[in-house]
């Protein structure tokens, strides 16, 4: 009797794979049978390679400007860009120190190429903020600059980027020569680009 129930086990056991593995192949002929007739789906998109998508560049134009002249861009799809370009500026006498923080910020529209290669324009918006100490009287300021700019950017074997354009901005600068806390002055500031940097 254990003899016999041995060899039932035995059995069960050899053949419990074999019984997955046919009613596996019974479930793919099913399966091909009920897909007889049946359009082909459509082959999945590859996603679209746009290639370097941040650019870091130096303007040494912008320095006559006083302006460093560094910039970061983003792209944001093909056809749009975002970009910061901060500005600093420090001077000291025996007497006087003064300190100029700034920074621009900016959208960019391709409109040959694809971001942020290509042809462009754009609005841009600027902060200015100086801070003097002269004669142990401390005067700070705050404006603001508003303007726009048009260029083409090549970028190279997504690695190297040059840029050529120009930019200008219609800024209210603080006047910390001036006896009134708070006073401004209306300047444009037009600046041509000739920039080279890296793209990532």
């Amino acid at each position: 009797m254990r003899r016999s129930l041995s060899s039932l086990l035995l059995v069960l056991w050899v053949l419990t794979p074999w019984e997955a593995q046919a009613a596996d192949v019974l479930t793919r002929v099913k399966k091909w049978f009920s897909d007889l007739g049946e359009p082909t789906p459509p082959p999945e998109e590859e996603e679209e390679d746009l290639g370097a998508r941040n650019t870091f560049t130096v303007n040494p134009l912008a320095l006559k400007y006083a302006q460093l002249g560094m910039e970061y861009e983003r792209a944001l799809g093909s056809r749009l860009s975002v970009y910061l370009a901060p500005e600093f500026s420090y001077g000291q006498t025996s007497s006087t120190w003064a300190l100029g923080l700034a920074g621009t910020v900016g959208t960019r529209l391709f409109v040959l190429g694809t971001a942020p290669s290509g042809v462009f324009f754009g609005p841009e918006l600027s902060v200015n903020y100086q801070l003097r100490f002269a004669d142990h009287v401390r005067t700070k300021g705050l404006g603001l600059g508003l303007g726009g700019s048009v260029g083409w950017t090549l970028v190279l074997f997504d690695r190297i980027t040059l840029s050529a354009g120009f930019s200008a901005q219609y800024r209210s600068i603080p006047d910390l020569n001036s006896p009134e806390e708070g006073a401004l002055r209306v300047q444009i500031v037009p600046t041509p680009r000739l920039a080279f940097g890296v793209a990532f």
